[in-house]
């Protein structure tokens, strides 16, 4: 294997993704972080600066859910990413780069429209917008790594691509809600063009595979990998006889909880930091983005290991019982939350179980998709957590008028105990770690 500054120095290009695994870490990390950036616009910005700007419990939750809604509807951009492509530059990286091109147009006009929190509307329309777009990145690029990861390096992959995601939504995170708070929405918007782009751009040049074109008038040819169906019938029939397995709806009803969960736990924390500590917008979202790197170099460097050490299956489950036990203690005591600095330590502490078990859940995840129609079968399978999300915003007014915080995070917690529970009903190929001989599609579909 010869190494990425050879390669360069031989043919005046860069190896292909397909053909050099210190590559395929890289190309996934940047292009997570790429990912992560508007992530963290949607997800904790917006939703923090609309409730720092005095919008009701019901509105926050709306973008929140507006965020969330395109994910779970993931399967319909996975259909035509694997019914049309250009061969020629590879069978998902026309995709990301038109997905990440319209991003950029989107921050733009998002910048010269420039809605205030009041005018509600306009800036769900702006974080559906955003979120559809990402979630067609998203897409792309699981499907790139179904593809192209050989099974052994599943693990060490996703962590480093969860890594790369978390470092975005931190800085997508910190910078947009500083820009927001102090320099207006325009200005925020056309920031994160410029933190976006960079990572962005690392899809231009590398192929999926040798021999393919960089750019649409630049030499190379397309190749046809295996026997891929290339009809809708036959793209469908593949996906839901996957998704009917056994293994994959027991993944699924996993992701649907632990989606509940997260969208309990992330708007509680957006609501509760602002309402009951009494921080600013820019306060949080340090805490978010420092939380967001502390977890990133966790992932790239440790959690992808515990993952392929002990598999994903008994990593779920220890880190919900851990997430339940953290999170626990400092709830049920309302003196507790007197103290800033007894806060913050918490907010890490829970996060630590919190982010491996989601990593757990993208292995399992990818663990039961085939390769063939990996696109619509991963992000069908997907969408179904993203449900939970919505679910969650959904009852998140209910359980605030129930309980309060306490019912609130009271509800996440046990929902991911819960979660991670189930993970003992899989058969041990998926849950447990890969053997390294194992393919993607070994372990895939045990019946």
């Amino acid at each position: 294997m010869t190494s990425i500054a050879a390669e360069w120095r031989e043919t005046g290009s860069l190896p292909a993704f397909s053909d050099h695994p210190t590559l395929r870490l890289l190309l996934g990390t940047l292009l997570y972080l790429a990912q992560g950036f508007p992530q963290g616009i949607f997800y904790a910005a917006i939703p923090t600066w609309l409730a720092a700007n005095g919008a009701s419990t019901a509105v926050v939750a709306s973008a929140a859910a507006a965020s969330a809604l395109p994910w779970s509807m993931k399967f319909l951009a996975g259909l035509f990413i694997d019914r049309y492509t250009w061969r020629a530059m590879g069978r998902r990286r026309p995709w990301l780069m038109g997905s990440q091109s319209a991003i950029v147009a989107t921050l733009i006009i998002a910048a010269l429209i420039a809605p205030s929190p009041s005018d509600t509307a306009i800036v769900i329309g702006f974080v559906l917008t955003l979120s559809i777009l990402t979630a067609v990145q998203d897409v792309s690029l699981d499907a790139l790594v179904v593809d192209l990861t050989p099974e052994a390096e599943m693990g060490r992959m996703n962590g480093f691509m969860f890594g790369g995601k978390a470092f975005g939504i931190a800085g997508g995170t910190a910078i947009t809600s500083y820009l927001l708070e102090h320099y207006g929405f325009s200005n925020a918007m056309l920031g994160m063009i410029a933190f976006f782009a960079v990572p962005a751009l690392s899809v231009v040049l590398i192929r999926e595979r040798k021999g393919e074109k960089l750019l649409p008038w630049t030499q190379g040819t397309g190749t046809k990998a295996g026997n891929l169906p290339e009809d809708w019938l036959s793209i469908l029939a593949s996906a839901f006889k996957s998704l009917f397995r056994r293994e994959t709806l027991l993944v699924g009803l996993i992701l649907l909880t632990y989606g509940i969960h997260q969208n309990l736990n992330d708007t509680t924390n957006s609501l509760f930091a602002i309402r009951q500590m009494g921080w600013s917008q820019s306060q949080f979202g340090s805490l978010l983005a420092a939380s967001n790197i502390v977890m990133g170099i966790f992932c790239l460097t440790v959690g992808g290991w515990f993952v392929d050490r002990f598999g994903p299956g008994p990593i779920a489950l220890w880190s919900g019982a851990a997430a339940l036990a953290i999170m626990a203690g400092y709830i049920v005591d309302e003196a507790l939350w007197q103290s800033d600095e007894l806060y913050i330590v918490w907010y890490f502490a829970k996060n630590v179980p919190l982010f491996l078990f989601y990593l757990a859940n993208l292995v399992l995840a990818m663990r039961v998709t085939p390769t063939a129609t990996a696109a619509t079968s991963l992000s069908a399978l997907l969408s179904v957590g993203t449900m939970g999300y919505v679910i969650g915003a959904a009852v998140l007014p209910a359980l605030e008028t129930f309980g309060g915080y306490q019912a609130m995070y009271g509800a996440s917690a046990v929902l991911v105990v819960v979660a991670g529970s189930m993970s003992l009903l899989l058969s041990k190929e998926v849950r447990l770690a890969a053997q390294s001989t194992a393919s993607a599609s070994d372990v895939a579909m045990p019946v």
